[in-house]
């Protein structure tokens, strides 16, 4: 009996996660009291004042991001331009420029890449160094910039997925045409 209640606390202790987000309150120009969870947000001014609150995040949370991210990926797929046209030497002039575009953001991609592979190289050997507070402050200050620079990274990349494919929908729809003539 006695090995189960410790079995049920140990079980309970590693199922039970605590989930918290950091933001800051400030008080902008105009004199409205003003939260953000970004520090460089927050006037260099009033940096030195300003309060710090942590909130656990819940479910509201979760399903808010959830939505903001997919109104993101909604907008971002409304900004691709229309890649099909109906004048066949338009078409050509207009592949051969997708095909451009295409090739021209792998190339910005593969060196995002290589910057990106490099930046986590320097952030694995800066982790190994960090002893004090101030240190691991600055250094997850690093992590959050690396890992948002991963996210546009990824975004692009998935930019570019889509264009590819859009190209190739019109190559394999002007084939057949090529065929009838």
């Amino acid at each position: 009996m006695k090995y189960l209640k410790i079995l049920i606390l140990i079980c309970f202790l590693l199922f039970s996660v605590n989930a918290s987000a950091e933001f800051y309150k400030y008080i902008d120009e105009n004199g409205n009291i003003r939260f953000t969870d970004d520090i460089n947000m927050v006037p260099e001014a009033q940096r030195s004042k300003i309060n710090s609150y942590v909130e656990s995040e819940g479910k509201k949370a979760e399903e808010k991001q959830a939505a903001t991210e997919t109104q993101e990926a909604t907008e971002q797929q409304s900004n691709f331009p229309d890649l099909s046209a109906d004048d066949e030497d338009e078409a050509e002039e207009s592949l051969e420029d997708a095909r451009k575009r295409i090739e021209d953001m792998k190339a910005e991609i593969d060196k995002e890449y290589e910057a990106l592979m490099e930046e986590k190289k320097q952030l694995d050997i800066a982790k190994k160094q960090t002893k004090t507070r101030e240190e691991i402050e600055k250094f997850n200050e690093r992590v959050d910039s690396h890992n948002k620079r991963s996210e546009a990274f990824m975004k692009k990349q998935e930019e570019r997925d889509t264009l590819i494919e859009a190209y190739n929908t019109r190559i394999t729809k002007q084939k057949p045409k090529q065929k009838k003539q």
